[in-house]
């Protein structure tokens, strides 16, 4: 592999202009390959990536908002009143006492808005998990048939620079000429491409990455059967976007709950103090006085009875997404079967490569140009259904709700 590899710099350094090195002419200012594994490219991806980042951060939000919502929501107010004051007095004498009122109201929500408005907050935390979950899921998706790509290049190049050096090696000929300029060639153009899907990966990992990826790895993963009814039964209770959707008719639930909730009726009891200092009055010395009061204000909701807006909108919103979901079952049932349909044809090709690679290996003259070059077509077929068959595989983990990192 080290060979290959070695042989594959120096392809890549005499195809960029003007003989520069990579560093000097990658527009992203990479130095050299870095080998880097499936898994640990993806759980590269999961810890950088902006967009996976924001849907966290997003659940963080939901989880502060859900704490602020279970809180009783009171509030109280304090007044203090001082008088009264006449601009005219009934009679002379008239001595005014200006007596000082201190008063305490607290506004108290109704019965039951609490609880609702809770309920409703952790059904947003479950919400905003279901859409972490399935937005890691996609990008890592992505991010995977990326590397399967850039890892087919690697392969490619492997396989072209392999039979190179082996028709190299040959006796010079007019036909070994011809065939090294071909191989070469190939050679360049596939380094160019393992520079392009490498680049390429760098989309998903923010930038933590500072060197341009190296893909590793065989693409030999061993074909899978599978049973449709399990796959579909598994597909409708994991898949994140059925999660996504069941959580969110959970939290129109409770919206509609909290809508209700907020037409019970608040109360708001107060309590004051007052106190007279001494005066006279008409021959008289009143002594320092100073009294209780406390009642009870209930503000009528009268507006809450008149009208139900809010309720139907939050229940047109679960029934809209109710058939939503109704309609993505039928579509998961569907994708399902379409992924087997193209997982099946994958396979076959898969079969065929394989014997066919097999089946000029035992006739080809490893020691003649065209024992090389037929070897080296075969193991090119190889490859691209090795990598049809990766992502047809992946597709199908995709469209049940599986999302292994295959072990390539």
């Amino acid at each position: 592999m080290r060979k290959p590899l070695f042989r594959f710099a120096a392809v890549l350094g005499a195809s960029l202009i003007s003989s520069l090195s990579l560093a000097q002419s990658s527009p992203s200012g990479l130095s050299e390959y870095a080998p880097i594994s499936l898994t640990q490219y993806l759980q590269t991806v999961r810890e950088n990536n902006a967009i996976i980042g924001n849907k966290r951060l997003g659940k963080e939000t939901a989880a502060a908002i859900k704490q602020s919502l279970s809180l009783y929501q009171t509030r109280p107010a304090v007044s203090y009143t001082k008088g009264t004051f006449y601009q005219t007095v009934p009679y002379t004498p008239y001595s005014n006492p200006t007596s000082s009122t201190y008063g305490l109201n607290v506004f108290m929500e109704g019965w039951n808005k609490r609880s609702t408005r809770s309920d409703f907050g952790e059904a947003e935390i479950g919400r905003s998990e279901a859409d972490y979950q399935a937005t890691e899921a996609e990008v890592q998706v992505a991010a995977t048939l990326g590397y399967i790509d850039a890892l087919r290049n690697r392969l490619l190049f492997n396989s072209y620079a392999s039979a190179a050096k082996k028709v190299s090696a040959l006796p010079q000929s007019s036909q070994t000429k011809d065939s090294t300029q071909f191989l070469v060639y190939h050679e360049n153009t596939s380094a160019k491409d393992l520079q392009f899907t490498a680049l390429s990966l760098l989309n998903y990992s923010g930038d933590a990455i500072k060197q341009l990826p190296l893909p590793i790895g065989k693409l030999n993963l061993e074909p899978q059967n599978f049973n449709p009814e399990e796959l579909i039964n598994q597909a409708l209770v994991t898949r994140p976007d059925i999660v996504v959707m069941q959580a969110a008719i959970n939290s129109s639930e409770k919206s509609i709950a909290m809508a209700g909730a907020n037409r019970n009726w608040d109360i708001q009891p107060y309590v004051s103090y007052t106190t007279t200092p001494q005066y006279n009055s008409s021959g008289y010395t009143y002594l320092p006085q100073s009294g209780f009061s406390a009642g009870v204000s209930i503000p009528i909701p009268v507006n809450n009875f008149l009208h139900n807006a809010d309720i139907v909108q939050t229940a047109n919103q679960k029934l809209g997404l109710e058939m939503q979901l109704r309609d993505l079952k039928t579509q998961v049932r569907v994708q399902v079967m379409q992924a087997l349909l193209q997982y099946e044809s994958a396979k076959q090709i898969l079969l065929q490569a394989n014997n066919g690679l097999s089946d000029v290996s035992k006739v080809a003259n490893q020691g003649t140009v065209r024992g090389i070059m037929d070897v080296r077509d075969k193991e090119g077929a190889l490859i691209d259904a090795q990598t049809n068959h990766a992502k047809a595989l992946v597709n199908v983990w995709r469209q049940s709700g599986n999302h292994t990192a295959p072990k390539i």
